[in-house]
């Protein structure tokens, strides 16, 4: 029935299903889970739809497409037999969308039946039995977390907006631009208010000139003072300037606050093998000074490549239509959140680094996500309660085992 579909109409428009008509079908698909379980005992082919190898065939399938699918690459394109599949493009694809709707209609009726069952944990756990308490309830906190993530994603996939914006120092920014290069009205206004990036210490390479490549080994910086060998060299950072700068026709740096100030490092290079000695400062360079290396002879040289970015900040202030202003810092994976909607940090302008007056924020808005965001609280409860029960096991075997030995002796 996929094939079918996915040769017929190619790959599931993006925005297939839209609010209000999701949520009123996500609605129905329940109601008609619900129908098909009391019905089961009526109509023996509703039993087979949820029953133990239906779900283990469901899940199997959809595990294999997962690994064909990850064996091809996921580019979106229709060039090909693959293409023409949809097999290059997992998350629009008819073949995939069926059998993972297949898996959830099974998981969904059979989460359906153990919550109807729920009268008789509660008659375990009256009982004292809270071994077989605690591994059914897990077992259905586990299916009723997987079952909503699953309705969550396919009848939710159609309201999830997302969109990028440049926020340039001090300018509000309300508009932003999805994949296809769609402008998109943002129901806010963002301003970057500042903009710092914490990086690591610099590192000092021995470079083969001839070969253009870098040494293995590399002396991190961390302050005045660091030692270590490389490339059968022994490098020594006598001074060590934060931010500096080299003026045109000097060789010397200084220390420097200012916009594109680099770290610049005085070094001593003492060949290991003959002891030949050399020394200057190496630094990165910027798009106002120029980098500067160490010659060590024999086509080798010291050099400074910019420092990693440890992690960037950017804090913004978040205007909506009626006014109303808030101040949050955006970090990786540390988004702001305005609403349904959440602000990530997704890049900055590289050429001016630490300097940079420009973020990439990424824009997300699911109003799906509170239910994504249970789901996976459950899920940790539902492991939880799998620890308990078999601590609980546990200890009960033991108690056993004392108990029958005390009964021979």
């Amino acid at each position: 029935m996929g094939t079918t579909l996915q040769l017929a109409f190619g790959n599931i428009p993006a925005h297939l299903l839209h609010w209000p008509w999701n949520a009123v079908l996500a609605a129905n698909y329940l109601y008609l889970l619900v129908l098909a379980y009391s019905l089961s005992g009526r109509y023996r082919w509703l039993r087979t739809l949820w029953d133990r190898k239906s779900c283990i065939a469901s899940l199997s399938s959809v595990l294999a497409l997962v690994i064909v699918y990850g064996l091809v690459r996921q580019d979106g394109s229709n060039d090909g037999p693959a293409g023409v599949l949809g097999l290059t493009s997992m998350s629009d694809s008819w073949i995939f969308t069926v059998m993972l709707a297949g898996f959830m209609t099974s998981l969904g009726i059979r989460t359906v039946a153990e919550l109807g069952h729920a009268g008789q944990m509660a008659e375990m756990l009256r009982a004292g039995r809270i071994t077989d308490f605690l591994h059914n309830a897990s077992r259905t906190l586990v299916h009723v977390s997987v079952s909503v993530l699953l309705v969550a994603g396919i009848f939710g996939s159609g309201d999830k907006v997302k969109c990028r914006l440049t926020a340039r120092l001090g300018e509000p920014v309300g508009m932003a631009s999805d994949a296809e290069g769609n402008a998109v009205a943002l129901p806010f206004s963002v301003v970057l208010e500042k903009f710092t990036v914490d990086g690591y210490p610099p590192k000092l390479f021995v470079l083969d000139t001839a070969e253009d490549a870098l040494s293995g080994d590399f002396l991190s910086v961390e302050a005045e003072g660091a030692k270590a060998d490389v490339a059968g060299w022994s490098l020594s950072a006598d001074r060590y300037l934060d931010m500096a700068g080299c003026m045109p026709g000097d060789t010397v740096y200084r220390e420097l606050e200012h916009v594109g100030a680099v770290p610049a490092v005085y070094v001593t290079a003492e060949n290991l093998s003959t002891g030949e000695r050399h020394a200057g400062w190496v630094s990165c360079g910027s798009r106002i000074f120029s980098s500067s290396s160490l010659a060590l002879g024999s086509g080798a040289a010291v050099v400074m490549p910019p420092p990693e970015a440890r992690q960037f900040l950017s804090r913004v202030s978040v205007t909506d239509m009626d006014g109303n202003r808030d101040v949050a810092d955006i970090r990786v994976n540390h988004p702001a959140r305005y609403g349904a909607w959440r602000i990530y940090q997704a890049g900055y302008d590289v050429t001016q680094g630490r300097w940079s007056t420009v973020s990439m924020l990424e824009c997300v808005k699911d109003p799906w996500y509170f239910l994504v965001s249970a789901a996976l609280w459950l899920t940790l409860v539902s492991g939880a309660l799998m620890f308990l029960s078999g601590g609980v096991r546990g200890i009960r075997g033991k108690a056993g085992d004392r108990q029958g030995k005390n009964m021979k002796l």
